[in-house]
């Protein structure tokens, strides 16, 4: 195993981040993935494994968004794992999967957190990606603003008193 250097290893995370905001992302992550890795979307449930998806992957985002902007918010960075805090901003070219025409133009901003996994070589062998896909719908008007609300009073686990109409 090659001489572990936290600065440099927070610095290719920091250009991984930066990566997504060029027009030529799908070729560029190549150099950042090992051939056989894999990134898991933990919102929407993909999974997608190899150069071959990943490029797919790349390309097809840069498809569907326009004026990405990536932003690194803060790295924890060990020997073979690393944790990115993204700040991702993109808006909606043409409509996916569950999103109606109505989302066209529209930009929705997401915090992302990043869990990677590195190869001895340093590259990336695996990626999970977690967000709030409901945040995102919201955003994009196909969830109601109240959906996602708070709750009004207090529950067993808030630690405030409990509802006026008795024990839980």
């Amino acid at each position: 195993m090659s001489e572990f250097d936290e600065n440099e290893r927070r610095e290719f995370v920091e250009r991984w981040v930066g990566m997504w905001e060029s027009p030529t992302a799908a070729d560029d992550a190549m150099a950042y993935y090992t051939e056989d890795a894999e990134i898991v979307d933990k919102a929407f449930g993909h999974t997608y494994r190899g150069h071959h998806e990943l490029r797919q992957y790349f390309s097809n985002a840069m498809e569907l968004f326009a004026n990405i902007r990536s932003v690194c918010t803060g790295v924890l960075v060990g020997r073979t794992h690393a944790v990115a805090h993204v700040r991702y901003t993109a808006t909606i070219r043409k409509p996916f999967l569950c999103l109606p025409e109505s989302a066209r133009g529209r930009e929705f901003s997401l915090y992302l957190m990043a869990l990677l996994e590195f190869a001895e070589d340093g590259r990336i062998t695996r990626g999970v990606d977690a967000y709030d896909r409901a945040a995102v719908l919201q955003q994009l008007g196909l969830l109601p603003e109240t959906a996602l609300q708070p709750a009004t009073h207090a529950t067993p686990f808030s630690g405030g008193p409990r509802p006026a109409d008795g024990p839980l």
